[in-house]
C-alpha cells in the first residue's frame, strides 16, 4: 500500500465517482469546485492539476471543496493529523463528499483505529474507489472475517492486478477459509510481479509443506530468509523442513534462528505409512501423498507405499505422477490385480490401448472373474478393430451375465461384425427380449434383417422402433421402402399418413402419400395431397405433374393442362410433364384422317414413321409410369 499512500493525491482520488448530482450546502461555485476536483483524470500533468487545484481554491476556498483540497496538500506533504482535520471539516460541511470519507478511513487506520476506520471506509465505498476496498478488506481480514475480506481484496485487485501486496494479503485470508489453491494461486501472481516478496515466498513455503512437497517448500522458504533475515517464523518452519528431511544438525541452527532453545533428543519414529493411511481414508490426498513420499524417503523400495502414493494421485486427478509411482511398485515386485487395473484404466483414458490391453490382460490372468476388466477389454479390441478377440470377451461376459442387456447388445454386435449375422439376430433378439425399450437393438436388428433381406422381420422392427421414437426418420424411410417392395400399400398409406400428422408442413410428406392414394385409385385423396403438397411448395415439379397426372385420369383436361404447364415450368427437364401435355394437345387437336391413315399403312408395311422407337426391348408407356410412381414412393 506504499505507493498507495505516496499517490494520497489530487491524481487518485479523481478517477472516482463521476457524473452523480452531490446534494450539499453551498453555493454553485462550491458545487463546481467539487466537480472538477472528482472529474480531474488521474492521469493528468502537474500543470493541468495545479490549473484545477488554483480554480478550485477560487471558486470555493472555505467550502467543502477548498477543506478537501487542504487535506490532499497536507497529505501529500506528509501533514497526516492536519490532513485528517482538513477532511472530517469537509464531511462537517458535506456528508456526501464520500472521498473526503475514504481518505479519512484510510488514515485513521494508518493510525491502528479499527472501528472508527471501518466507519469511513464504509462511507467512501460508495465513491467507487478501489483503495478505499483494499482498506476495508484489512480491517475485515484483522477480525478474520476473511469470506468478506477476499471480496474486497477483489475489488481493489480488479482496479490494481499489479499490486503484489494485495495479492499476499488475498491469498492469507484464502488460507484462512482453508481455499488452498486459490491462496497459492494468489502467492504465484505476487511473485511473478515482485520474485523478491518475501512475504509471497513465505506464505507459498508454508503451503507447500503443509502439502507435503518438502523440497519445493525449502526452495520457497530459504528465498523468504533471504528476503527477510530476521523473521523468525520463516526461520522455524525452515527447523520442519530440515527435520522431515532427517537433516538434524541444519534444523536446529533454523531453531536457533527463530529463537527455539530445545534440548536435543533423539526424534520420535513417526509412521509415515499408517499415517498415509489415515489422510487416504479421508479423503486428505494431498496431505496423504506427503506421509506416503516420507516414506519412501526412509524406504525407497517400499512397493506398498509406492501403489498408496499413486492411488492417491490417481484419485487426485494427477494421472501421471501415478502412472510413475504404479511402474516404480511393479519395478519392487508388486503384483496385485488392482493395481494392474488402475494403471489400465489410465491408459485407457489417456488412448495408450496398447498398454492398456497389457495391463487388462494381466488383471484376468489373475482374477478371471472381474467383469469390469473384461468389459473394458472387449471394449477396447472393438474400438481397434479387433473384432474376433472381442467376440470372445464378449461370450465370456454373457457366461457370468446373461441377463444384462447391455451386454447381450454388445455381443449381437460382435457377431455382426464378424459377419455372423444368424448369431447376431440371436443375440439382439435376446437383448430385446431382455429390454423391450432399447432403441438401438430395435434399430440394429431391423437392419440386420434388412441386409439379410428378411424384409418381414426387418418391418417389424422398424415399427418397434418408430413405437419408441415417432420421428425417426432413418426408420420411417427404411420402412417405407420395405412397403413399397413388398407391395403393402394399405400399411405404406397408413404410414406416410402418420408421416404427415407428424411434419405437416413437409411438401414430400404429402406428395408421397398422394402418390400411394392414387396408386390405390382414390383419386379425391391423391388430388388433395398433391394441392397441399404444392400449398406449401408452389414450385414442387413432381407434385404438379402428378396433379395433373391425376386430372387427366379424372377427365379434368383445362385442370391438367394448367398443372402440367406449371410443373415444365417449375422443371424445364420433367420428361412426363411434357409427354402429358403432348398427349393432351394430341386430344385437343386430333391428327387429319388422311394422315392418320397413311401413317397406318406404313406402319402396317413395317416402315418406321418420323420419330418412331423400335418397341423391342422397351418399356410400355404404361409400365414407365408404375415405375417411376414406385421410385418416387421410396
Amino acid at each position: 500500500m506504499k505507493k498507495y499512500v505516496a499517490l494520497s493525491s489530487l491524481l487518485a482520488m479523481t478517477i472516482f465517482t463521476t457524473g452523480f448530482n452531490w446534494p450539499f450546502a453551498g453555493t454553485d461555485r462550491c458545487r463546481d469546485a467539487k466537480k472538477l476536483l472528482l472529474e480531474l483524470p488521474a492521469q493528468t500533468t502537474q500543470v493541468k492539476r495545479l490549473e484545477v487545484e488554483k480554480k478550485v481554491t477560487e471558486l470555493c476556498p472555505t467550502g467543502a471543496a477548498g477543506h478537501f483540497l487542504k487535506g490532499l496538500q497536507l497529505e501529500r506533504g506528509g501533514s497526516s493529523d492536519a490532513a485528517a482535520v482538513e477532511y472530517a471539516e469537509t464531511l462537517a460541511i458535506d456528508p456526501e463528499f464520500y472521498p473526503a470519507a475514504g481518505n479519512l478511513g484510510l488514515l485513521h487506520q494508518k493510525k491502528g483505529g479499527g472501528e472508527e476506520a471501518a466507519v469511513e471506509l464504509s462511507a467512501g465505498l460508495k465513491s467507487g474507489d478501489p483503495r478505499y476496498n483494499a482498506g476495508m478488506a484489512r480491517f475485515l481480514a484483522e477480525r478474520n472475517l476473511n469470506r468478506l475480506a477476499i471480496y474486497h481484496f477483489s475489488e481493489a485487485l480488479a482496479a490494481f492486478p499489479e499490486d503484489a501486496a494485495l495479492h499476499v494479503e488475498q491469498a492469507a485470508a484464502y488460507v484462512a477459509v482453508g481455499q488452498m489453491q486459490k491462496a497459492e494461486d494468489a502467492y504465484r501472481k505476487a511473485l511473478r510481479i515482485q520474485p523478491g516478496n518475501g512475504r509471497a515466498r513465505h506464505g507459498l513455503g508454508e503451503l507447500l509443506l503443509a502439502r507435503g512437497e518438502t523440497d519445493k517448500a525449502m526452495w520457497e522458504l530459504k528465498q523468504a530468509a533471504l528476503a527477510e533475515p530476521g523473521n523468525k517464523e520463516i526461520h522455524r518452519l525452515l527447523a520442519e523442513v530440515y527435520s522431515r528431511k532427517g537433516e538434524l544438525q541444519n534444523a536446529e541452527y533454523e531453531r536457533v534462528l527463530a529463537g527455539i532453545v530445545v534440548k536435543p533428543v533423539e526424534p520420535p519414529k513417526i509412521n509415515h505409512l499408517a499415517l498415509g493411511d489415515g489422510f487416504r481414508t479421508r479423503k486428505e490426498y494431498d496431505k496423504a501423498i506427503g506421509e506416503y513420499r516420507l516414506r519412501l524417503q526412509e524406504e525407497p523400495a517400499d512397493a506398498v507405499a509406492l501403489q498408496r502414493l499413486g492411488d492417491c494421485q490417481l484419485s487426485d486427478g494427477r494421472e501421471d505422477e501415478a502412472i510413475h509411482s504404479y511402474r516404480e511398485a511393479l519395478r519392487n515386485k508388486a503384483e496385485n490385480p488392482q493395481l494392474h487395473f488402475n494403471l489400465a484404466t489410465i491408459y485407457e483414458r489417456k488412448a495408450l490401448l496398447d498398454e492398456a490391453v497389457v495391463e487388462y490382460r494381466q488383471v484376468l490372468s489373475s482374477t478371471p472373474e472381474n467383469e469390469e476388466a473384461r468389459q473394458h477389454l472387449a471394449d477396447i479390441y472393438t474400438l481397434r478393430g479387433s473384432f474376433a478377440p472381442a467376440l470372445e470377451q464378449y461370450r465370456e461376459l454373457i457366461k457370468r451375465k446373461p441377463a444384462d442387456p447391455v451386454v447381450q447388445l454388445k455381443l449381437a454386435r460382435a457377431y455382426a461384425n464378424v459377419k455372423d449375422f444368424p448369431a447376431a439376430a440371436e443375440a439382439y433378439a435376446s437383448a430385446i427380449k431382455l429390454d423391450n425399450e432399447s432403441l438401438d437393438a430395435h434399430r440394429e436388428l431391423a437392419n440386420l434383417q434388412k441386409k439379410r433381406n428378411l424384409m418381414d422381420e426387418a418391418a417389424k422392427e422398424y415399427q418397434e422402433v418408430l413405437r419408441l421414437k415417432k420421428d425417426d426418420a432413418e426408420a420411417r424411410t427404411a420402412l417405407t421402402a420395405i412397403y413399397v417392395k413388398n407391395k403393402n400399400y394399405d400399411a405404406l398409406a397408413a404410414l406416410l399418413k402418420e408421416g404427415v400428422e407428424l411434419a405437416p408442413t413437409d411438401a414430400n410428406a404429402h406428395y408421397k402419400l398422394g402418390l400411394v392414394y392414387e396408386f390405390k385409385k382414390d383419386y379425391d385423396e391423391a388430388t388433395a395431397q398433391y394441392k397441399e403438397a404444392v400449398n406449401l411448395k408452389p414450385d414442387h415439379a413432381k407434385a404438379l405433374n402428378a396433379m395433373g397426372r391425376v386430372q387427366m385420369k379424372s377427365g379434368r383436361i383445362a385442370e391438367a393442362k394448367q398443372s402440367l404447364e406449371a410443373a415444365k415450368k417449375a422443371d424445364p427437364e420433367l420428361e412426363e410433364a411434357t409427354v402429358l401435355l403432348s398427349n393432351i394437345k394430341d386430344e385437343l387437336t386430333p391428327e387429319p384422317r388422311s394422315y392418320r391413315k397413311h401413317k397406318g399403312k406404313s406402319l402396317k408395311k413395317g416402315k418406321k414413321g418420323k420419330g418412331d422407337k423400335p418397341a423391342a426391348g422397351k418399356k410400355s408407356k404404361k409400365k414407365k409410369k408404375k415405375a417411376k410412381k414406385k421410385a418416387d414412393a421410396e
